[in-house]
């Protein structure tokens, strides 16, 4: 009977097994492709609805140096071109089935897409770009014009006084003109081709004012017609005039703005037409709805009233006034825009807030005098407040216009309305992203109940109750049973912000995003999906304008001071700083539950904006999280170096007391000697380390900080950034050699990685004969002991090349440092200049020395005997971030996780970055201990790239975190795209392999069982029969 329950025992636990396949780790994760917030302050840079190949497009460029189009119909990313850091876009011009761009300083690279699939079709430098200006806007001085249908003609300006005239399809330059006086104070921005004429029209700076000035050239020669300045006063050469033509024809007009006046001047070869005037109006604006070359434009009166402007045969005159128009205090300003649908109608908009409403109402102008109305709700608590508007308008009247209205507000929200609700939503805000954090979600309540002191008869009670979820356990159970691995991985059920709880194996975590834009996202771990947005309020500086910047965001996950403990909220804190526009500064937190959104301290609705709680007025030198046991304390540093907690409460006080002494921290400064004659920079770059203490001749409520050490670094070199260590469990405190010595780990918890540049200086020595002795540039990596300023571990490194800025990439978690950065010099590893990674490890004096690193002081004398291993290999790239994975126990060993140039992100085992690899064959002592052979080039293996097929490209930060399989690490990557995957450092030891077959284990236990039962009857008989023969 006993062997009998053993084998429905070991059925029962092969049921209950909870694991997954390998090959699914890594496999379930999830992408997203971005483009940027889009730059709608200039027309040759907005948002544009364009029809090409039979279908519509929006076509945009963004803040992130991309070129994009998108699917109307579902907001997806048909296609995108992202341009390099130093080549900025100045703008594009659509054109038929291409759209043309220009880029770099002055505009000097031409580039042209095909409109519907984004293939560069033509790459032009028109001149080098060191020798471009750079103006702001960056599009002034820029421009492009196509020729007529019938030729492949196109006409480009650059750097505000270079045209050319080229062929588009080969690049062939036909003509080049240059103006005379183009080192002179005249500027062009327009191009207007004409049957006879090509005009180049631009500003001229006089004394006081600004004139308008014209150029006309011979279009198939480029020969000189005539030069000359328009009779003209005006006051914003950026905004007060434009050109009206329709198409290329000889029917166009110079419309500016001057002293109220809306004037207009005939574009001619001899530029000799005579200026006239609209009467009985005074303007002061000009809008460019992006329908010059169709004739239309917007001019605002000065009682605030929109005037649409036509070209007409004889002039320019006013056909439509948008009633009602004046803007108020309860009315925001209007938006406008404009499109021209498919059988050549202008169809002109006006977009407003209605607080009468509390809509969004959109008027169109179809050619009529009757408008189509129409109204929608906006969520300007979520979204913020509009800031640009596209339209794409079909019809013939106000009652079958059918519009697309696409919406970008200043938190970098984009949307489009289709029948007056959203069709599609991006948040493109996602790509300005600060700071990221990975935060918990609380176990289910079953798992954290409390049932300490419960009565006999209430656990009874208790476990009757539950009786009621055993047919959902059995269909759980049988569901786990007969599916497959995968299915067990993905999420169960969607993300339910009401009560959301972790899944089984901690792949469900709420990754918490703070953007440039002052917006602060929730992003589902699983699926990617955004399942809550808060917008952060300006507080008092609302009234005169502003901006929050994130600095720092700290998980507390319920550990907060006064708190219940871990597990039982899942709250951070995000460090920002007001910035007002009057220039005041001043440091606030927005303490927020990243499950739901909602404000931790109860005062903001959920459907406010959320206002944060001042902590210091004026602005923090660095900010700190505290831990004691199950209690966290986020700890400000001001300009004096006064300490500020939060939460700011008595029990906080006594936990930064508690930990006063054992707080070390290193900041930057700059000496007060005079600045270097050679670089104009202060001569001295310092790191100073500093505790905390009560000062009562400071301060006599808060605790001052106060320096203890000084490290000085040479005179002209400078401090890039500190690189702050990796926390996590370790596992291991020593590496056990083949021979049973025993290496120990240089576990200091107080570590960090200084980078810095030293850009290389003259120094004159000597009395009778003067030396003069060159210091090369270079960068240099430092590990710095934060409590006494000791440098442990110290690196000097070749510059990129001449003038380039030192770059290098480091991370450091335990006793393992890893930096990257490129050698131009011959006579490194391998006699070739390229890339390399270097790995470090740091231990504990020598084999079998022990000095307790991790407990011991850093002023005992055991603390300055380390020993360092390292070692350089050639890697094939170069690379945007760095980071390390992280594991639940620190068991499973760490892998390097980088972003690559090439777009990819990818993985590299400690084993292949292990300092000690030998650079001979291996001995059996060294097989054993698990090393290889040194190869001087890190392999570029494709099985290790997790990004797969994905193309996440201008990655800026690397983020990992545990899951609750001691095998699994999630990883995240921020950037322009966002991209999320499972990585297994160690292989998943602790899963089931995909060849197991639940199935055929239970059909074989079953077997066995069934003959169990046959058989034991016949031995037992046969058992009691032998007993006769005895």
């Amino acid at each position: 009977m006993r062997s009998l329950l053993w084998v429905l025992l070991l059925v029962l636990h092969s049921c209950l097994v909870h694991a997954i396949h390998k090959t699914d780790v890594g496999v379930v994760d999830w992408y997203k492709k971005l483009i940027g917030v889009p730059l709608a302050g200039n027309i040759a840079t907005a948002p544009t609805f364009r029809h090409a190949g039979g279908k519509d497009i929006i076509l945009t460029a963004t803040t992130s140096n991309v070129l994009a189009a998108l699917n109307p119909e579902d907001g997806q990313v048909s296609w995108r071109y992202v341009f390099e850091a130093d080549d900025r876009i100045a703008g594009f011009y659509p054109h038929d089935d291409i759209v043309a761009t220009l880029s770099g300083p002055g505009g000097a690279i031409l580039r042209t897409f095909d409109i519907q699939t984004g293939s560069l079709l033509l790459e032009k430098q028109l001149h080098p770009p060191e020798l471009g200006h750079h103006a702001e806007p960056h599009s002034l001085g820029k421009h492009v014009a196509f020729g007529g249908s019938n030729t492949t003609d196109i006409y480009v300006l650059t750097d505000g006084h270079e045209f050319v005239r080229m062929d588009q399809k080969t690049g062939e330059i036909l003509w080049t003109f240059v103006m005379p006086d183009a080192s002179s104070l005249i500027i062009h921005s327009r191009l207007v081709l004409t049957p006879s004429a090509l005009y180049l029209v631009g500003i001229a700076q006089s004394a006081e004012t600004y004139t308008l000035h014209v150029t006309s050239l011979v279009p198939g020669t480029g020969e000189l017609i005539t030069s000359a300045n328009i009779p003209s006063i005006v006051k914003d050469p950026l905004a007060d005039f434009l050109v009206i033509s329709d198409g290329i024809s000889e029917n166009n007009q110079l419309v500016w703005l001057e002293q109220g006046s809306l004037k207009h001047v005939a574009l001619v070869p001899q530029l000799n037409a005579k200026p006239a005037s609209v009467k009985n109006a005074a303007f002061e604006q000009l809008i460019d709805i992006g329908l010059n070359d169709h004739g239309h434009i917007l001019a605002v009166k000065q009682d605030g009233v929109a005037r649409v402007v036509k070209l007409m045969d004889n002039g320019i005159k006013s056909v439509f006034e948008f009633k009602d128009s004046e803007t108020s205090g309860d009315r925001p300003q209007a938006l406008c825009a404009a499109n021209v649908d498919e059988t050549g109608r202008v169809h002109i908009a006006r977009v407003y807030w209605a607080n009468e409403l509390k809509q969004v109402v959109l008027e169109i102008y179809s050619g009529t005098q009757e408008l189509s109305i129409a109204s929608f709700d906006f969520d300007t608590a979520n979204n913020g407040i509009l800031s640009f508007a596209a339209l794409n308008a079909k019809g013939t009247g106000p009652e079958d216009i059918a519009p697309q209205l696409l919406l970008s507000t200043y938190t970098g929200n984009v949307q489009l309305i289709e029948d007056a609700r959203v069709k599609w939503n991006r948040d493109e805000a996602l790509t300005t992203t600060v700071v990221s954090e990975f935060v918990d979600l609380p176990p289910p309540k079953a798992v954290v109940g409390d049932h300490e002191g419960e009565s006999f008869a209430g656990r009874v009670v208790r476990h009757i109750a539950d009786l009621q979820k055993l047919p959902a356990y059995i269909i759980h159970f049988a569901e786990r049973f007969f599916t497959d691995q995968s299915a067990i991985l993905a999420p169960k059920t969607e993300f339910k912000s009401s009560d959301p709880v972790r899944d089984e194996f901690g792949f469900r975590q709420v990754i918490v995003v703070a953007t440039m834009f002052g917006k602060v996202y929730g992003i589902d771990s699983a699926t990617g999906d955004v399942v809550w947005t808060r917008l952060l309020g300006l507080g008092w500086a609302a009234q005169v304008g502003g901006r929050i910047i994130p600095v720092k965001l700290f998980v507390l996950n319920g550990e907060s001071m006064g708190d219940k403990g871990k597990g039982t909220k899942s709250d951070v804190v995000l460090v920002a700083q007001r910035r007002a526009d009057n220039s005041l500064v001043d440091t606030v937190v927005f303490h927020i539950d990243a499950a739901t959104g909602e404000d931790v301290t109860g005062k903001i609705a959920r459907g406010d904006v959320l206002e944060g709680i001042d902590v210091v007025q004026g602005p923090i030198v660095e900010s700190y999280l505290l831990q004691h046991k199950d209690h966290k304390v986020v700890m400000f540093l001001d300009e004096f170096l006064q300490v500020y907690t939060y939460p700011d409460t008595p029990e906080a006080f006594k936990l930064t007391e508690k930990l006063s002494s054992s707080l070390y921290f290193p900041l930057r400064t700059s000496g007060e000697s005079s600045p270097s004659p050679q670089s104009g920079r202060p001569k001295l770059r310092r790191l100073i380390g500093h505790q905390i203490s009560m000062n009562e001749a400071l301060s006599q409520e808060r605790f001052v900080a106060y320096p203890i050490w000084t490290l000085s670094f040479n005179d002209d070199e400078d401090i890039l950034s500190l690189v702050n260590p990796i926390k996590g469990p370790v596992a291991s405190y020593g590496k056990v050699l083949a021979n049973r010595t025993t290496l120990y780990k240089y576990l200091n918890p107080h570590m960090s990685v200084v980078l810095t540049s030293q850009s290389g200086t003259a120094v004159v020595a000597g009395n009778d004969a003067a030396i003069t002795t060159v210091r090369k540039p270079g960068c240099g990596v430092y590990v710095v002991d934060n409590v006494k300023g000791a440098i442990v571990y110290r690196a000097s490194l070749p510059t990129p090349g001449v003038g380039a800025r030192c770059d290098v990439k480091a991370a450091l978690t335990d006793n393992w440092l890893v930096y990257h950065y490129y050698d131009p010099e011959e006579g490194a590893v391998e006699e070739a200049r390229g890339w390399r990674m270097v790995s470090v490890e740091l231990y504990e004096g020598g084999i079998d020395e022990k000095t307790k690193s991790s407990e011991s002081s850093s002023y005992s004398e055991s603390s300055a005997q380390v020993q360092a291993f390292e070692d350089a290999f050639v890697f094939t790239q170069g690379i945007t971030a760095i980071t390390m994975t992280k594991t639940k126990y620190g068991i499973s060993t760490k892998d390097i996780i980088v972003a690559t140039k090439s777009n990819k992100i990818q993985s590299y085992p400690k084993r292949i970055l292990d300092p000690r690899r030998p650079r001979q064959k291996p001995t059996s002592q060294e097989l054993e201990e698990g090393l290889v052979q040194y190869d001087s080039v890190l392999p570029d293996n494709p099985k290790t790239v997790l990004s797969h097929e994905y193309e996440v490209a201008n990655t800026q930060r690397i983020i990992t975190a545990p899951s609750l399989l001691e095998s699994t690490s999630l990883v995240f990557v921020s950037g322009l795209d966002m991209f999320l995957t499972r990585t297994s450092p160690s292989g998943t030891f602790d899963l089931l392999s995909e060849t197991f077959n639940k199935k055929q284990l239970i059909f074989t236990v079953g077997g066995l069982l069934l003959g169990i039962l046959v058989a034991r009857p016949i031995v037992r008989e046969k058992r009691l029969n032998g007993k006769w023969f005895f």
